[in-house]
């Protein structure tokens, strides 16, 4: 009964969730899962949780596996002790599972084959390699093993110790045979010290390496063991400890001294999930590519006078992680940036005017604008340094289109590109009483909107059981009314999707009347059932969904991203906007054609869009259509919704270009559709005359 399907009414639903409480009765997953005849689920099989590689398998595993919560992960740990893993496979036996992943302490695989259920495609293997296992998966150690070992003789060390886990298991052995046999071509007459060490036994062993000669320099297998070693050289040393390459995951190394050669960990996991989930294409036996040294740019003293760069700025969530990034530039370079920040309408009037304020080098413009103004406030990138336009080569064709060129020539790089997406609270869409209810209410199944009118009739059900202080039963939806801008925004989402365009070949840009009419009484209509809010700027509305006040929330990538941080995340659900054609959104970045800092400029943009800071700025909350985001495990643990960006690229529209390319004041068009809408709001006019009033305006006021 508890089983979530819609054939139970609300009632009966009720009274047994109430009932399960009082007795502290639990959903069995597995006893579900035994009634229906059918394995499903995965058990995964860990030396221990703590280490990153295992925790980042088990959360890349959890990220493809389980985004729904209906199919169970179940986590067993060995640490390592060879009778204790044999005992979990008898338990798995008497079990029920789809696959079974395990880092393996064993020698052989032939147990698992022998003891479970399951055929050996889905019995699969990582990192260790034991004999006879069919299906093995792990990271490329032995290239890791080269680049180190060659990194770590570029400073010319005399004596290199190894740090590294025990070598029966394969990949320790690779790693370490690869580090032996380029030193051994380089550097013959290198000394090796190798310390393999289990990890209940590695701040023991660190010791061992300030007995005696310490080595100049350490390759460590990971970073639990760096943490040993330093600790040892803190209690065990009088020196300072000497310089560390660690195998570490996409994050970079924060102290100085160590160098991180970035390991993908969570990417093994997604890689094993997807074999699981596509049997068809199941590969046997896969080795992936690493992402290997992180940036490790050093000091730079700051010049006798201090530079600086002037920069105009919208608040933003980008914003907010690029202030917490700035003192690393400074750091780098010597060069500080002042950011002024202001609100929306305060930049486009300064970008309007932008000879009063020749006094910012760096501009951040909406991309809604940027065609606009990219020939009057900017110089192109070329004339700045023939390198920066190389930059866009790590941007889709789309968004270089969108947000960096006019007429051919590039202008500005992308800052915080995004897209709109449908957010909604998954706990509620998955709960098995409002499921029920409704279908009570409507005699349909409660599903994702595919079209705005699913999403009216949704956002009505929640609205109607709508209870305040009680995040169970939240108001559907939010409008903002307190900008034109926004409420254009908002308004153009479901002309679109009625297969409505401003640009026309042939015709001048303006509303198709009929469509304009139609989505305009559709976005009057809901106006009743949504939460009007009076806000200049989304962030009201995001806040809302943050407290849990909003089932659904139709939101810009680039400003939803801080709500990952929040206690609400773990029930966010993604998917795409009803209509499947959001708008682009964001902005770029490009030098003012009144600042004659060209090396500073320059310097900026290859710090800003180097790896290391553009993970940092999305990983702070920031957005970044940089290519490599979207693929990086810990961008997607945090914003599962850049999957689908993964799936589809960041595609969408934003007509800010005439039919032949021409630029258009897209800008002042929107605040004109805003407030044709808003006379359509107050019943100044009725729906015919708000689409002919913004009509005749956009005609006569946007250059178009």
């Amino acid at each position: 009964m508890l089983n979530g399907r819609g054939n139970v009414s609300v009632e009966k639903i009720e009274a047994v969730q109430r009932a399960a409480r009082e007795v502290g009765y639990q959903l069995n997953a597995q006893a579900q899962s035994l009634r229906a005849s059918k394995s499903q689920g995965v058990a995964l099989i860990l030396p221990d949780i703590n280490a990153e590689q295992y925790f980042q398998l088990y959360r890349g595993l959890h990220q493809v596996w389980q985004p729904s919560l209906s199919e169970p992960i179940d986590l067993y740990l060995t640490n390592d002790l060879p009778n204790l893993e044999l005992e979990i496979l008898q338990t798995l036996a008497a079990k029920s599972y789809q696959a079974v992943v395990s880092v393996s302490c064993l020698n052989d695989s032939q147990p698992y084959y022998d003891l479970l259920r399951l055929s050996p495609e889905n019995v699969l293997f990582a990192y260790r390699q034991p004999v006879g296992a069919v299906c093995y998966f792990s990271l490329d150690y032995v290239t890791a093993g080269e680049e180190t070992a060659r990194r770590a003789l570029a400073q010319q060390p005399g004596h290199i110790g190894i740090f590294c886990e025990r070598l029966e298991f394969s990949h320790s052995a690779s790693f370490t045979q690869a580090i032996q046999e380029t030193c051994r071509e380089l550097s013959p007459h290198t000394k090796l010290t190798i310390l393999p060490a289990h990890a209940s036994e590695a701040n023991t062993v660190a010791f061992d390496f300030f007995r005696g000669a310490i080595p100049d320099l350490f390759i460590v297998q990971d970073s639990e063991r760096t943490r040993a070693l330093t600790q040892a050289a803190w209690f065990g040393s009088s020196q300072s400890c000497p310089p560390i390459l660690q195998l570490s995951d996409n994050l970079p190394a924060s102290f100085d001294g160590i160098t991180s050669y970035q390991m993908d960990y969570g990417r093994l996991g997604t890689t094993i999930a997807s074999s699981i989930r596509l049997p068809k294409s199941k590969e046997k036996h896969r080795i992936l590519t690493n992402c290997g040294f992180s940036w490790n740019g050093q000091y730079v003293p700051p010049p006798e006078t201090e530079a600086t760069l002037n920069m105009l700025i919208l608040p933003s969530p980008s914003t907010d992680a690029l202030k917490k990034l700035l003192p690393h530039f400074y750091r780098q370079t010597g060069i500080k940036v002042n950011l002024a920040v202001y609100p929306y309408d305060e930049v486009f009037e300064i970008l309007s005017h932008l000879h009063l304020h020749p006094y910012y080098d760096l501009l951040r413009i909406d991309m809604a604008c940027f065609p606009w103004f990219a020939e009057k406030a900017l110089l192109p990138l070329e004339s700045v340094s023939s390198e920066l336009p190389l930059l866009l080569e790590n941007f889709s064709e789309q968004i270089q289109q969108h947000f960096s060129m006019v007429n051919g020539t590039a202008w500005a790089i992308p800052f915080d590109a995004s897209m709109q997406l449908l957010f909604y609270r998954r706990d509620l869409f998955e709960d098995a009483t409002i499921k029920r209810m409704f279908y009570e209410a409507t005699g349909k199944e409660l599903t994702l909107p595919q079209s705005f009118a699913q999403f009216d009739e949704i956002a009505a059900f929640f609205s109607q059981l709508h209870q305040p202080e009680n995040r169970q039963r939240p108001m559907g939806t939010a409008v903002t009314l307190g900008s034109s801008g926004l409420i254009a925004t908002e308004y153009l989402l479901r002309y679109y999707a009625l297969g409505g365009r401003l640009v026309r070949e042939g015709e001048p840009v303006q509303l198709e009347p009929s469509l304009a009419a139609t989505a305009l009484e559709q976005y009057l209509q809901q106006l009743s059932i949504a939460v009007n809010l009076p806000g200049e700027w989304w962030s009201d509305a995001v806040k809302q969904f943050e407290r849990g006040n909003l089932a659904m929330l139709i939101m810009y990538l680039n400003l939803f991203n801080d709500v990952a941080h929040t206690a609400i995340a773990p029930t966010i659900g993604y998917a795409p906007v009803p209509g499947q054609l959001p708008q682009l959104g964001g902005g770029s970045i490009g030098m003012s054609r009144y600042s004659k800092k060209k090396k500073q400029v320059e310097q900026f943009f290859h710090w800003l869009y180097s790896d290391e800071i553009a993970r940092h700025l999305v990983l702070l909350g920031g957005n970044s259509a940089w290519s490599g985001i979207c693929h990086d495990q810990n961008v997607l643990n945090l914003y599962p919704w850049f999957n689908l960006l993964n799936e589809k690229g960041m595609t969408g529209i934003r007509e800010s270009e005439g039919s032949k390319g021409e630029p258009f004041n897209l800008r002042q068009a929107e605040i004109i559709i805003g407030q044709g809408v808003t006379n359509a709001i107050n019943g100044i006019m009725n729906v015919t005359e708000a689409v002919e009033y913004i009509n005749v305006r956009i005609r006569n006021e946007t250059g178009a």
